[in-house]
């Protein structure tokens, strides 16, 4: 019976059934249902609500009680029986200890445990007709009759008692022989081992820290009783030991240590096996090497091997690449690492020889080995050109519980090849304790001598390691086959030794060739027709398109003929079976399990890959793909895509391109430059009282701001007589309204067009005289520009007297300006 059947049956038996009121937390509730561990509860309380908790959390509640009908009078507490001390027994001690539980209760109850309800009492077990000692003294004559050692009257009332007061931990004792804790009472077992379970999340410690931990548990637990319950430090250790708990293992980390707590009790159980594939373990490992992949690209490897427990000999390796799924948007996409199906790929290679490799040794043959070369060539001609690695067919498979192990696909290969599969148990390692030194040894004697080897963890990875020269995928998998030809099957180890010679340690080769030869070889073929069958299947639907898999489309002719066909099989309707190959899915193929034959069908976007490629390759294409702004369902191309990285990889990688060198980190930019003096220092403030507003400048605002543009030139201003002001009158120069024009700084001393720059003659240079008879050069003509010319009372007109003109002197012809002209404008 399983645990949760266990926990449920122990709740019926305590009173805790459907439709019983408790009192849990302060509500009044009904159970519902109960179901393994756990239990539904209805609350009758009108603002209550129903809940769902855990059956040991239900019944360890303070304020937890039965209730009658009314809710008043309050039965018994149930009590739910501590079984925690059955995961330190053994499987038969288990099956002891239940079957003594299975007996007793049946002498209380009449009927065993597991009878269905309204089941009538044996003979001599009815409570209402037979008295205690009369059922106790017809179960010991039954427990006699089946063999029991123990079974005196006497001895089954001893054990009710213990069983009755203390449970599961009071029948331990009684009826394991040599208990688990020695004499230390059971009460203190399991505060112990609650106060490690306590400590799951806590940092690591020592154990004088559980130790005293112990002591307030068994105070505060038992304070009447707790000179006679408590055990000194020395039993504590010797109880820990007795246990599987180490006391290093308490300075672990928080795992480990648990995982350490219900381990295997020193010395261990060595494993044994008297026949060839009588036990053959099975694990994965990181093999600690980088290597080549398919795309071109640097990748961490990952190994999963069996081997044979009789001869030590490796049956199967394979090595595939170790890779994390990446998506856009946190979706995982791609990705890889051992999968179920490489796991049925080395049960295939243990099933048939391994063809030897061109290049090797001699000696890496099975024709120069210690195999029995010649009996084998007659058994099975397919050991001809084979390596030094014998074929053995599994009969048990020893697992651990990845999800590749236990997968439905590995499951129904070991089936068809009549392989019975063994978990390994929970935190026992071992049970598989010989593939894992076998591990170690291939990590030692080839890992480290590969290149690209990276070790066990980043602090003994070397500098470098990813620009060294490394293997390929393929490369690797060769390398690896050749050693194990070579070098394991080869050399003598230290666990097995000659019948004939019990102090000779001999080789697993030579190991094979003993046990061969006491019972016999028997070849396996797989044909074609049957290694079909160990490939992994989906069911789909056949359709006018053909079949999708794997976001992959194929179709025949011979495929359409299953198009809208119903399979025949109960609950599949037109799904038929479809097996491919992950690591050539060019084909695909629909099983007709009517006919027992099969149908083939093609990529249709085959003809756009011009190379082999596998599963791994599409899914880093697709990624590539999507990356780039496409979609899962752009199979041609995604086809393209795989076609471009195959390339890619066959072209090797591009050299490298020369590190570029960092700039140095200078902080924050600070402006160091040393500040010009204030030219307005000293100064005082100007009172608001004495300032002036400027007049506003009337007219167009166009006319006001001339810079950049261009200006049309207006015609001269008609000559004015003799003897008036000859300096430029505003007005004349502007449109009606306008009082002046505005002028860039860089511009200022240029005229109007189709004016002079200044009063003076101009000589026949183009060049102007002042009233000193100075030469002055124009500038280059600036388009659109001109000066302003008059006084500042012109220009914004203030309101001030002008002064009248001088008269001429006789006979200059000219009028003179008031002061002398700088190519200004300003009257000065």
């Amino acid at each position: 019976m399983t645990d949760a059947g266990e926990q449920t049956q122990t709740a019926q038996q305590d009173g805790l059934a459907p439709g019983v009121r408790l009192r849990w937390q302060g509500g009044t509730y009904h159970v519902l249902a109960l179901q393994g561990p756990e239990v539904q509860l209805g609350c009758l309380d009108k603002h209550g609500h129903d809940a769902r908790a855990l059956l040991a959390a239900v019944v360890g509640a303070e304020d937890y009680a039965l209730l009658n009908e009314d809710n008043t009078a309050v039965l018994p507490a149930a009590t739910v029986p501590d079984t925690s001390g059955l995961s330190l027994l053994t499987a038969k001690q288990r099956r002891l200890v239940r079957d003594w539980e299975r007996h007793l209760i049946e002498i209380d109850d009449g009927v065993p445990p597991d009878a269905p309800a309204g089941t009538v009492p044996r003979p001599g077990y009815d409570p209402q007709y037979f008295t205690v000692r009369q059922r106790l003294t017809a179960k010991a004559v039954e427990l006699k009759a089946l063999g029991f050692a123990s079974a005196s009257p006497g001895t089954v009332e001893r054990r009710r008692r213990a069983y009755r007061a203390r449970g599961v931990f009071g029948l331990i004792r009684e009826t394991v022989p040599g208990s688990p804790w020695g004499r230390t009472d059971e009460r203190v077992v399991k505060l112990l081992l609650a106060e490690i379970k306590a400590g799951r999340d806590e940092s690591d410690g020592y154990g004088s820290r559980l130790y005293e931990r112990l002591q307030a548990a068994v105070r505060n637990a038992h304070p009447g009783e707790y000179k006679a319950l408590m055990i000194s430090p020395a039993t504590f250790y010797r109880l820990l030991k007795r246990l599987g708990i180490g006391v290093d293992s308490l300075r672990w980390s928080t795992e480990r240590r648990m995982d350490s707590t219900v381990g295997p009790v020193a010395p261990y159980t060595p494993t044994r096996a008297l026949r060839l594939g009588e036990q053959v373990q099975i694990d994965s490992t990181g093999l600690d090497i980088l290597a080549v992949g398919d795309d071109g690209r640097v990748v961490q490897v990952e190994l999963t091997a069996a081997i044979d427990i009789a001869s030590r000999s490796i049956i199967g390796a394979m090595i595939v690449p170790k890779t994390p799924g990446r998506g856009p948007r946190g979706r995982r996409l791609g990705g890889r690492a051992t999968r179920s199906f490489d796991a049925v790929l080395m049960l295939a290679q243990a099933l048939a020889p391994m063809p030897g490799r061109p290049g090797w040794p001699v000696l890496a043959y099975a024709e120069h080995s210690e195999m029995p070369y010649t009996d084998l060539v007659a058994c099975d001609p397919r050991i001809a050109g084979a390596a030094a690695r014998p074929v053995i067919r599994p009969r048990t498979v020893v697992v651990d519980h990845g999800k590749i192990f236990n997968s439905e696909h590995f499951g129904d290969v070991c089936r068809m090849l009549g392989i019975d599969v063994r978990p390994a148990r929970a935190r026992t390692p071992t049970d598989k304790a010989i593939i894992e030194s076998t591990f170690s040894a291939i990590k030692k004697r080839f890992g480290q001598h590969v290149a690209g080897y990276t070790g066990s963890d980043l602090t003994r990875r070397g500098k470098h390691v990813a620009d060294q020269v490394l293997w390929s995928l393929n490369e690797l998998q060769d390398l690896l086959d050749e050693w194990i030809a070579l070098d394991w099957q080869q050399t003598p180890h230290d666990g097995l030794r000659s019948p004939f010679l019990p102090g000779l340690a001999i080789s697993p080769n030579r190991m094979y060739a003993t046990l061969v030869a006491a019972e016999g070889y028997v070849p396996v073929p797989l044909s074609a027709h049957h290694n079909r069958k160990l490939l992994p299947f989906v069911r789909v639907k056949v359709t006018d398109k053909g079949v999708k898999i794997n976001n992959r489309t194929y179709n025949s002719a011979q495929l359409q003929d299953y198009k809208d066909r119903h399979t025949g099989l109960a609950g599949q309707g037109m799904r038929w079976q479809i097996r491919y190959n992950p690591y050539a899915p060019r084909y695909v193929w629909l099983y007709d399990h009517r006919e027992d034959d099969w149908v083939q069908a093609e990529f249709i976007h085959q003809r756009l890959i011009a190379d082999a490629w596998t599963q791994w390759t599409w899914e880093a294409a697709t990624l590539s793909v999507i990356e780039d702004g496409g979609t899962e369902e752009d199979q041609r191309r995604i086809a393209r895509a795989v076609s471009e990285l195959r390339e890619k990889a066959r072209r090797g990688p591009e050299p490298q391109h020369p590190p570029r060198v960092p700039e140095l980190f200078t902080g924050p930019k600070l402006d160091l430059a040393i500040p010009e003096a204030d030219p307005y220092a000293g100064l005082p403030d100007p009172d608001p009282d004495t300032v002036v507003r400027a007049p506003a400048l009337t007219g167009h605002t166009t006319h006001l701001i001339a810079a950049g543009d261009t200006v049309a030139p207006h015609p001269p201003a008609p000559a004015r007589p003799s003897g008036e002001d000859q300096r430029p009158n505003l007005s004349d120069a502007a449109p009606d309204g306008v009082q002046g024009h505005c002028v860039r700084p860089d511009l200022e001393g240029s005229a109007p067009p189709g004016q002079p720059d200044a009063p003076g003659p101009v000589t026949s240079d183009g060049e102007s005289e002042d009233a000193d008879g100075n030469v002055e050069h124009p500038g280059p003509p600036q388009a659109g520009a001109f000066s302003l010319r008059g006084s500042a009372a012109d220009i914004f007109g203030f309101a001030r007297p002008t002064p009248p003109p001088p008269e001429p002197e006789p006979g200059s012809g000219t009028t003179q300006p008031d002061g002398p002209h700088h190519g200004n404008g300003d009257a000065r």
